[in-house]
């Protein structure tokens, strides 16, 4: 997986393992098992400590590059249970990192069927949209996004809304790409204004101008905030991965 997806994975897989851990210590807990997967409700301490812990091996080997051994884990935890979206999240998140995008969205899909209402998963789902090039669906399904999860973080709202914007530009309307532009400035606490200004210049094929804004953000804001949104430009194929 390029390193563009670095943090974003750390944050899918740090808050998986928290749900997991929380869903596992007030699990039910029955008094048989077999061998054969179950349903999260119905397995016995043995079953969810065996889960957790590979789980976490998992989570482990996927920020180590080792996302084939993870993957091994995870299906390993597949044979446990059958019904558990952290579990789902993780293999996600595993495809995405070696850019399996179509067995990432398989898998985030069945963990939101599971958990209607998982935030994370569902922009989880919505960006192998955006990953896979398809600007319509990535549009309709973050606009949806936003309107469904009013209490998101504002750090979320924001990155949404510039990958709204690439959306636009990616399907020429340029106009829609400016009103979300005229939304933020030069003073936010995020870097839409110089990323989504170096957008409108690489969508003209300007690209001193695009990679001027790109060394002003560069200049302000955090690394780690800068290669998230540097992320979606590398995605749009607007500048290459040099890592």
């Amino acid at each position: 997986m390029v390193n563009s997806y670095s943090l974003l994975i750390k944050i899918i897989i740090k808050k998986i393992l928290l749900i997991s851990i929380a869903s596992i210590a007030f699990g039910q807990n029955t008094p048989k098992e077999n061998n054969l997967p179950k349903k999260f409700g119905s397995l016995n301490d043995n079953q969810k400590n065996q889960l957790i812990m590979l789980l976490r091996d998992a989570a482990k080997l996927v920020n180590g590059v080792r996302v084939q051994e993870s993957l091994e884990k995870i299906i390993s935890a597949e044979d446990i249970v059958t019904d558990y979206a952290p579990l789902l999240n993780l293999k996600g998140a595993a495809y995405t990192k070696i850019r399996d995008f179509d067995k990432a969205q398989s898998a985030f899909s069945k963990a939101l069927e599971i958990e209607p209402k998982g935030v994370m998963t569902s922009f989880n789902l919505y960006e192998m949209y955006f990953v896979k090039k398809q600007y319509k669906e990535a549009e309709s399904s973050f606009k949806s996004f936003l309107e469904l999860n009013k209490n998101i973080p504002e750090s979320t709202r924001v990155l949404v809304k510039y990958k709204i914007l690439i959306c636009a530009l990616k399907q020429d309307n340029t106009d829609q790409a400016k009103s979300i532009l005229d939304q933020f400035d030069f003073l936010d606490d995020y870097p839409l204004f110089y990323y989504a200004n170096a957008a409108m210049y690489f969508n003209k094929d300007e690209v001193n101008e695009a990679n001027s804004w790109l060394i002003a953000a560069s200049k302000i804001y955090k690394p780690s905030v800068n290669d998230l949104y540097k992320d979606s430009l590398i995605e749009a194929g607007w500048i290459e991965n040099i890592e």
